[in-house]
């Protein structure tokens, strides 16, 4: 199946010299998590949640500070004709979330994990119905390095941990025991979109509790409906009533790329 199935036709795009604070009330106004930045007739680059949480807040900038020092240069994208699956890849091999979609030379939409997932879940014959057959793959995909933060750690001071670790979201804990959960969307849309200064503003003010959990018999399926049921990214894993790890969407669609791989090397092999 082509992309057209899935590109979302609507574009979001801010000029270089907007802030960063407007970039996070369009974020949350059209519930977003990357926008194009195109200066005068020419796309110029991206900025995402991921952007705004590592180069912005764990950094101390400025939410006066204007795009065009914080976004991603070069903006990657994938003619309208391919499928889904080369979409995946893409993202996967180049660590993104957001891809453009281009048709004729010129860029007419974007998808994102969510919508790679989403497909997925609709099709029984696409990869999540095939590693349904793995026995338990949630063991396979389950990350156990767990970062937390008690509750009263600084914003900044977790956004730090999500650039050092490279990490979309932490577990919160009050007393030791995990309580909630705060995410690279939670920072953007409850602390950047209301120009708070994130250097004094306890984590535990903005988690989200409870924490969304699923066990770790789980299957594939069962984690991609809770994900879109909860429109999150990030769901913890259970095991003996435990949390013993984190499981993101960039997991999902990690599994169904290495499964796909011989193909996609075969046909964008150099001859």
């Amino acid at each position: 199946m082509s992309l057209r199935g899935i590109v979302q036709r609507t574009i979001h795009s801010v000029d270089p010299m907007t802030t960063l604070l407007n970039v996070a009330c369009l974020m949350q106004r059209h519930k977003v998590g990357s926008v194009f930045i195109k200066d005068r007739h020419q796309w110029a680059g991206i900025i995402t949640e991921t952007d705004l949480i590592r180069k912005a807040i764990a950094n101390s900038l400025d939410f006066d500070t204007t795009t065009c020092f914080l976004m991603s240069s070069s903006l990657i994208n994938i003619d309208i004709e391919k499928s889904v699956n080369d979409a995946n890849h893409i993202m996967h091999f180049n660590g993104i979330r957001h891809l453009a979609v281009s048709e004729n030379g010129g860029v007419v939409g974007v998808i994102s994990v969510r919508d790679l997932v989403c497909h997925s879940l609709e099709n029984p014959e696409g990869p999540l119905g095939i590693m349904d057959e793995i026995f338990q793959p949630l063991t396979i995909l389950t990350r156990r390095d767990l970062y937390t933060a008690p509750d009263t750690t600084s914003v900044k001071d977790v956004a730090k941990v999500m650039e050092t670790r490279k990490i979309g979201s932490v577990i919160v804990t009050t007393d030791g025991e995990p309580v909630g959960i705060v995410t690279e969307t939670d920072l953007v849309r409850k602390v950047i979109r209301y120009n708070i200064r994130p250097a004094s503003l306890p984590v535990g003010v903005i988690m989200n509790t409870p924490i969304i959990d699923i066990p770790l018999s789980a299957s594939l399926r069962d984690a991609s409906r809770v994900m879109a049921k909860h429109c999150i990214r990030h769901l913890a894993v259970t095991h003996a009533g435990k949390i013993v790890g984190i499981i993101s969407i960039r997991d999902l669609i990690g599994m169904f790329s290495i499964r796909d791989l011989p193909r996609f090397f075969s046909e964008t092999a150099v001859v």
